[in-house]
């Protein structure tokens, strides 16, 4: 590669070395969420500090109380390379997830939401250790 390409392709670049704030990957990154659908979903593109990062916002029903309520998914943090293609899968994966989130507190076995997102990791894993915690043949 010639160093004149080499010196226009600076892939050390940093979040502060890029103005995010002027027509930059946020504001298009923005535009690409605007066309994107899901009932029930928004899509947003947010900065923590220098950071974007892609967040859907999502109406549903409370899996403990059955209320109406608005929730957020988690943050899927995006690189300032990234085309749209990337940006916009990001975005379907974040409704996959949170779809995957809703159907593991929802099903239930004997009344309990036994495949719950929300169980302590520390917990799950002081489970495994016990002997009978497993159902294997």
């Amino acid at each position: 590669m010639p160093d004149q390409e080499k010196q226009g392709r600076d892939f050390g670049m940093s979040a502060s070395m890029v103005d995010l704030d002027e027509g930059g990957f946020v504001d298009q990154a923005r535009k690409w969420m605007l066309e994107c659908e899901f009932p029930g979903t928004d899509f947003f593109v947010r900065l923590d500090g220098q950071r974007p990062y892609l967040q859907i916002e999502v109406s549903g029903k409370c899996a403990e109380t059955g209320a109406q309520m608005e929730w957020r998914g988690r943050k899927w943090f995006l690189s300032l390379h990234m085309t749209k293609s990337e940006v916009v899968q990001t975005a379907f994966l974040a409704v996959m997830t949170a779809a995957e989130h809703e159907v593991r507190e929802h099903f239930k076995f004997r009344g309990q939401s036994i495949f719950s997102p929300h169980y302590d990791v520390d917990q799950l894993a002081l489970l495994r250790q016990r002997q009978d915690s497993q159902d294997v043949r």
